[in-house]
This record gives C-alpha cells, structure tokens and sequence, in this order.
C-alpha cells in the first residue's frame, strides 16, 4: 500500500478535541495515520490503532492510543511495540491487533504486549473480530481469513471470492466479510467493487449479501443494522438483510475502520489524522 509522505506530513499536530461539523458530537486530532477505533466496554473507553507512518513499514512505530467516550485523549501512546497496526477486537481481557504479518495481543488492563504470533506467508493483515471464543483476522493482499484459539493462530480460509478481505465482523453465527473488490492497483483503488459478503463457519460456504459496493474497510451493527464504510471516497452505507445499500454518510476519503457503542459511530479518518464521533439520528 503506498500512501504518500506528504500525506502524513500534512497531518495536523497536537492531540486536541475540536468542535466538529453538525451531526458530530466531537473530532480529536493529531494521530499519525490512525486506522481502528474500538470500544472497551469494560474500562469505558475507545482504543484507537495508531500506525505512526506507512501502512506497510516494519518500523516499530505502531501503537494504541486511548480516548474517553468523549473524545478526550487519556494516553496517546498507551501499548507500545508494534509496527503498523490496524483492526481492533476484544476477547478475555485481551486486545488483538492485526500488525500487517502478526496477530499483536495486548492485556487489555495494562497496555502490555502480551504475544506476537506470526501468520506465516502473510502480507497485509487488517481487520479482526472474535465471537468471544475465537479470533478471526483477515489478510488483505492473500486472500485468507486467519484463525486464533487457545494459543494457535493459522490459517482458516483462502480463496479468491474473498477479493482482497478487509473489514470483518462476526455477526448472529456468521462472518461477514467486506472485500475491497478486484484488480486491485497500485494506487489502492480497484477494477472491480467490493461486495460484502457473509461466511458459514461450519461449512465455510460463502454468499453475497450486498454486491458492488465500493472499497469495504469497516463493519460494526449500529442500532440493530449493519453498518460499513467505502475507504476510497469516505462514505458509509446501511445495509438491509435484502441487500438493499442506503447512503448514511459522506466523509472526506481514507475513512478506515470504523467502531460503534452506545449508538454512537466512531470514525478514524486516517489520511486526516483525526478521529470523530457522530451520531446519526
């Protein structure tokens, strides 16, 4: 993935809550390419996935940061040690972060790395969800779905229907999927749409549930629906059981994976350096 510098470097400095546009409740910026936002229900706070320069970089940049509900940073680099991290989930007391070819787990108390654990031949892991017993992680660039439990991490499912898997979200028994689409280029958009996609995990038949739908990054239920986000042009969709697609939401581009509690969206604007709450009521 090639993001340039001059992107990053535009990024606006200092951590500092700003009142936002109408329909946001606040936007905290100066993250260094933030890329997940997710909701620690049991210390009432937002983890935000901090990649700290290229998408891509083995640099040892990579972090978590920590925001109240209300957009105040609480610490702006509270886990340590990572590379380029980006999906976010909770399981156990423990965070997972995709780090683009290791699973990073993080005590959720402490902010401590608690394992690294290498998915072999991986390239571009991205997002990650858990149905509280096991972990699932996509890799973008190899089309495989990985999986975690009791301490093993392999691969789960590889197939080119998932045309480059992004975001993930464990869903009533099922995986849903959303692909970036196909031909995928060099500058990150596509030939093709990306569908969302729904995955049975005892046969691992996979059907469409929405088609053509843009660059999928993130997938959370926001009050009862299913909710994603287009990375490319920033905008977000609700998406009906019928697979009917309904514009929510228009963003500036490089919207990545987005979170959600309370009724509340949390929306990391990567290329912005920024994060923001909306609701959308």
């Amino acid at each position: 993935m090639r993001i340039r510098a001059s992107l990053a470097a535009a990024l606006v400095a200092g951590l500092t809550a700003t009142s936002a546009q109408a329909g946001s409740l606040w936007s905290t910026e100066g993250f260094d390419m933030p890329e997940s936002v997710l909701y620690d229900a049991a210390h009432d706070r937002l983890v935000v996935s901090v990649m700290q320069g290229a998408p891509n970089a083995v640099d040892g940049n990579g972090h978590l940061a920590l925001l109240s509900p209300g957009g105040t940073v609480i610490d702006a680099s509270w886990a340590t040690g990572m590379d380029a991290p980006k999906g976010l989930a909770l399981m156990d007391g423990k965070i997972f972060a995709a780090d683009l070819t290791q699973l990073r787990i993080v005590d959720a108390a402490t902010g401590a790395l608690l394992a690294s654990m290498p998915a072999e031949g991986a390239v571009f892991l991205n997002d990650v969800t858990t149905n509280g017993k096991d972990v699932f992680v996509s890799d973008m660039m190899t089309d495989t779905i990985w999986h975690y439990a009791d301490g093993t991490f392999d691969k789960w499912l590889e197939t080119p229907e998932l045309s480059h898997p992004n975001g993930l979200l464990w869903d009533d028994g099922r995986l849903l999927v959303g692909s970036w689409g196909k031909g995928l280029k060099e500058d990150f958009t596509t030939e093709a749409p990306g569908n969302l996609l729904s995955i049975d995990p005892d046969t691992k038949t996979i059907s469409v549930v929405a088609s053509d739908i843009g660059n999928i990054d993130g997938i959370v239920r926001l009050n009862g629906k299913i909710v994603l986000n287009d990375w490319i042009n920033g905008k977000a969709f609700e998406i009906t059981e019928g697979g009917d697609v309904t514009e929510i939401l228009a963003e500036p581009a490089g919207l990545a994976d987005i979170g959600t509690a309370k009724g509340v969206l949390y929306l990391p604007h990567m290329l912005e350096g920024r994060i923001e709450a909306v609701t959308l009521d």
